[in-house]
């Protein structure tokens, strides 16, 4: 009873210590991504970065226990950030003292719907989505993802990415603007990634690649010619908090507290899902359901914002080797570490390494290997892998799922009759 209630004890408990030297390995590894990211993404989301930084902690801790993926890297992602960000703003002024209030509030709400979805099995609706909705929908995302560290590989600012074409106008136009510098330790970086991932695949190329560009921007002052670097960080704990939400307040946030409860969970079950497969292990929804609603609760409470499962730091965790959730654990560690001691060595990290780490880490999740198969033996499959693809790429992340779910019904039925 006590290991369904929470697998990842189960892991732990019977730790093969073989493995952990990888996990440790790759839980620091995603730390280190996890810090700037953290970071930027409570920017997005219009709160202070400590937030970022404490949303980035405490509830990976808690799903690393209650959830099953022992791959999936909870914390602050981007889609989610925007999403609370707009859906804030639409009471509050960003600027104004109930902000980061209603923000912690959504955080609360969102866990909550999540955690009743889960106990009442809501979750298993998603094995009934095709892997052809799953696998365009991530392919689509991987590409989104890539496409939003241009800006930090061009050392240059872009507008938010809006669809596949006007971001790429926009890349065009701006072309001209590229830092050198930024573009060249952008090269290095991802030519070091490939070259040590196809001859040292045991060797952590993300955490060489790190190391190396923090000493090359420090020695040659490459921050003091354009190159964007992680900076201070604040070191602070955070003061566990509640605020108890009035109804006509819950009754504001639900529309939105649902929308973000929805995206989160299929973003972080569809990567979690894709690399259970590739282990050949099983994953139960309603189970990653609870995990990410006490994640949600759990950042609530330490007074932060909604986090979800990231695709790409879950893809960093997976190719640097991770074998079981205690990585996660190492990761949630290291970042408490990290925001009381250890942030001042970050100082001359360039942005644009990590970016690189993040390009070649969702290269893997694309699956046009997977669309080929469809085409010569699932034409149907092949019909909804592309629909969701190109609606996530070219129209909204929200409604190319919804898009590609919708058809695969229709079709689906169109079949049976």
């Amino acid at each position: 009873m006590m290991y369904k209630l929470f697998p990842g004890l189960k892991h732990l408990v019977h730790y093969n210590t073989s493995d952990l030297t990888d996990d440790l390995t790759a839980g620091m590894t995603v730390a280190v991504l996890l810090i700037p990211q953290s970071m930027a993404y409570a920017i997005i989301a219009g709160v202070p970065v400590t937030l970022g930084l404490f949303a980035a902690t405490f509830p990976l801790l808690i799903y690393a226990f209650v959830g099953g993926s022992k791959y999936l890297s909870v914390g602050p992602v981007s889609i989610v950030s925007l999403l609370a960000f707009s859906g804030i703003t639409s009471i509050v002024q960003a600027d104004s003292t109930q902000f980061i209030e209603l923000i912690m509030i959504l955080a609360l709400l969102t866990g909550v719907i999540q955690l009743l979805l889960g106990f009442i099995k809501i979750g298993s609706f998603f094995n009934f989505i095709p892997y052809a909705v799953i696998h365009g929908f991530i392919s689509a995302a991987a590409i989104i993802i890539a496409l939003n560290q241009v800006k930090s590989i061009m050392g240059v600012s872009l507008p938010k990415y809006d669809n596949l074409i006007s971001y790429g106008q926009e890349i065009i136009i701006h072309l001209p603007e590229a830092n050198l510098y930024t573009v060249g330790i952008a090269s290095g970086s991802i030519f070091l990634l490939l070259l040590l991932k196809k001859t040292s695949p045991a060797i952590p190329g993300a955490f060489i690649v790190i190391f190396a560009s923090v000493l090359i921007v420090d020695y040659f002052d490459l921050n003091e010619k354009g190159v964007a670097i992680v900076g201070s960080i604040p070191q602070a704990l955070p003061n566990l908090s509640f605020h108890t939400p009035t109804f006509d307040l819950i009754i504001s946030l639900l529309p939105i507290a649902l929308m973000i409860a929805f995206i989160s969970f299929v973003e972080s079950y569809a990567v979690a899902k894709q690399l259970a497969n590739k282990d050949n292990e099983p994953l139960d929804p309603n189970q990653e359901l609870r995990g990410l609603g006490l994640a949600n609760i759990t950042s609530s409470f330490v007074g932060s914002i909604p986090v979800a499962g990231a695709i790409s730091r879950t893809a960093v965790n997976q190719q640097s080797g991770a074998k079981t959730n205690l990585s996660l654990l190492v990761t949630a560690i290291f970042m408490l570490l990290a925001i009381l001691y250890l942030t001042p060595l970050f100082y001359y990290l360039p942005k644009v390494t990590l970016a690189a780490i993040i390009i070649i880490a969702v290269s893997g999740l694309t699956n046009f290997k997977q669309l080929s198969y469809y085409f010569k033996n699932n034409i149907s499959d092949a019909i909804i892998f592309l629909a969701t693809f190109t609606a996530t790429l070219l129209i909204d992340i929200f409604l190319g799922l919804m898009i590609g779910i919708s058809l695969s019904i229709i079709i689906g039925l169109m079949q049976k009759q």
